[in-house]
């Protein structure tokens, strides 16, 4: 089984027992199984699928792996009680699939706090509802950010990167070593929404972007903000990860993500075999 299918049944069965705990008001339960897709969700964001599985590799892990020490001292942290809640999870299965289900997200969580992740994970689900969408690097140009996935022996896979002021998603297949990168329009629907409640006039106004840039680094935006650079709006988007600002154009992304969706609604839907 690959690493993707092993990761996709143990978010099955997270959500099973999600279920289980909602119609039995097990509240706590309730809480936590959530936590779980949101852990596999930033080991998936941060381009670590294939880390995680040398690190399983590596260890040749047994079935019921010990819990890290860096969570035993971390009582009071939600990914303790979930590792609490897996390690319970796991005794209670009475399949096998239900056990290496456990068994892979408890590793998980092994990999995430003997990797010195437990803040940055924390910080993620926290605060991933107002952060902006995670980018991990930044390329001024596509060339730069090209050499930079090949000269890598394992890429981060699935992941975004900045190209200049755009998203890019990266990936890579460990088994063949393909690699890739395309535009990725995940800022865009922000874009339409925000703009759609109404850009103030009294947005911050600047002749350059470099001034832009500078009033950005004293103000960060949180995670947005509209800006005017030469009469023309722009939201600027805050990358904490990164330390920078993205600047994207509100009516040349509005009219590219029109035209995305146009393309998307045109595109032929798959006839049913079954």
């Amino acid at each position: 089984m690959s690493i993707h299918d092993a990761l996709t049944s143990a978010s099955r069965f997270a959500a099973v027992r999600w279920r289980a705990a909602r119609l039995e008001g097990r509240e706590e339960e309730k809480r936590l199984w959530p936590l779980v897709n949101e852990y596999r969700a930033f080991i998936g964001e941060t381009g670590q699928v294939y880390l995680f599985e040398k690190y399983l590799e590596a260890g040749a892990p047994a079935l019921r792996p010990q819990v890290s020490t860096v969570l035993e001292a971390r009582r009071d942290a939600a990914s303790r009680r979930v590792m609490v809640l897996l390690v319970r999870a796991f005794d209670e299965a009475a399949e096998i699939e239900q056990k290496q289900s456990a068994s892979v997200l408890m590793h998980l969580l092994n990999f995430i706090a003997d990797t010195g992740q437990i803040d940055a994970l924390e910080d993620y689900v926290n605060n991933r509802v107002e952060y902006a969408p995670l980018a991990i690097a930044h390329f001024t140009t596509r060339d730069e950010a090209e050499t930079w996935l090949r000269s890598l022996a394992e890429p981060p896979s699935p992941t975004r990167i900045l190209v200049g002021d755009e998203y890019y998603r990266v990936w890579s297949s460990r088994e063949d070593n393909a690699r890739g990168m395309y535009r990725d329009y995940v800022i865009e629907p922000y874009i339409e929404e925000l703009a759609a409640r109404g850009i103030s006039p009294t947005a911050p106004s600047f002749k350059t972007r470099a001034e832009a840039g500078d009033w950005l680094k004293n103000h960060p935006a949180a995670p947005f903000e509209f800006v005017s650079v030469a009469g023309e709006h722009f939201l600027a988007v805050h990358h904490k990860r990164l330390k920078r600002h993205s600047l994207h154009p509100v009516a040349s992304a509005l009219t590219e993500w029109e035209a995305k969706k146009r393309a998307a609604e045109r595109e032929p839907v798959p006839e049913d075999t079954d």
